[in-house]
């Protein structure tokens, strides 16, 4: 699957999204791009306009905890009634996409 010609890759990385009224969501990972990402989480994100998304991420024995901090672009309830929430990169370090870049790379 692409979006705009960013490549779109399955990945499941567990992680933690902080909401602006400070609750933390479990979440996990289920697709990432250089843009974007998409995740499964208990439940919705009580309108906040910007998240910050923690990801514990592993690819080719590497470990690395990304720091991403989102904005929610949309949040439906799936089949297992779960919120699949898709997030926009507002702010991520060069080393945290370099690393989505490689993970991508080596999964397209």
């Amino acid at each position: 699957m692409t979006i705009s010609s960013n490549p779109y890759i399955r990945c499941f990385w567990p992680g933690a999204l902080h909401l602006i009224d400070g609750t933390i969501l479990p979440v996990r990972c289920t697709h990432i791009s250089k843009t974007m990402t998409e995740i499964e989480a208990p439940s919705d994100i009580h309108r906040s306009k910007l998240v910050f998304l923690e990801l514990n991420a592993s690819h080719q024995g590497a470990n690395e905890q990304l720091k991403i901090l989102c904005d929610p672009l949309e949040d439906i309830i799936n089949e297992h009634d779960k919120h699949y929430i898709r997030l926009s990169f507002h702010t991520i370090s060069d080393q945290d996409k370099l690393f989505i870049e490689h993970f991508i790379h080596d999964h397209s």
